[in-house]
């Protein structure tokens, strides 16, 4: 694809069709966008030549497994979550309250702001990706983005305390 205008027509006629499978795949308009802008800005950096008669099983192709990474990320991060929330519960050599309070504290002072409201709505809240996506008029990838950012930040510094999480 050398053209802009090819390119611009490849988009334009087969982006449609994309974006339906990675609604269906991701659940979430949003994330369906993204996971077809990601594919296209792909397709641009690494100059791929495309063949007309498998172009279509191409995209359909490079959508569905580009959606596949996105949800088996969001899965680890899930499970990361989680085994981080149950080993801040689990019993220390701090009380609970000591170790909410180290929690509390690095959250006001480490993270940004965007990152804190995600935290608060997803863990106090218990809203889901989508609720919280709407709620700070971000994408949902943002959301995940946040989460799995401040998660691992919050993994380190706990660990450069001592704690074994």
């Amino acid at each position: 694809m050398t053209d802009k205008r090819e390119f611009e027509a490849i988009f334009r006629r087969y982006y449609g069709s994309m974006y339906r499978l990675a609604c269906r795949m991701l659940g979430s308009e949003a994330e369906g966008k993204d996971a077809v802008s990601d594919v296209f800005a792909q397709l641009l950096d690494r100059q791929v030549s495309l063949h007309a008669d498998t172009l279509q099983s191409f995209l359909l192709t490079s959508v569905r497994n580009h959606c596949i990474n996105l949800l088996a990320r969001r899965q680890r991060e899930q499970q990361h979550a989680t085994a981080v929330v149950a080993e801040l519960n689990a019993t220390q050599t701090a009380t609970d309250n000591e170790l909410t309070d180290l929690l509390h504290d690095y959250i006001e002072r480490q993270l940004p702001p965007l990152s804190q409201q995600v935290l608060r709505l997803r863990y106090q809240q218990e809203l889901k990706y989508r609720e919280i996506a709407e709620a700070l008029s971000v994408s949902e990838v943002t959301v995940y983005n946040h989460l799995s950012q401040s998660l691992k930040l919050i993994k380190e510094h706990f660990k450069s305390l001592g704690y074994d999480i």
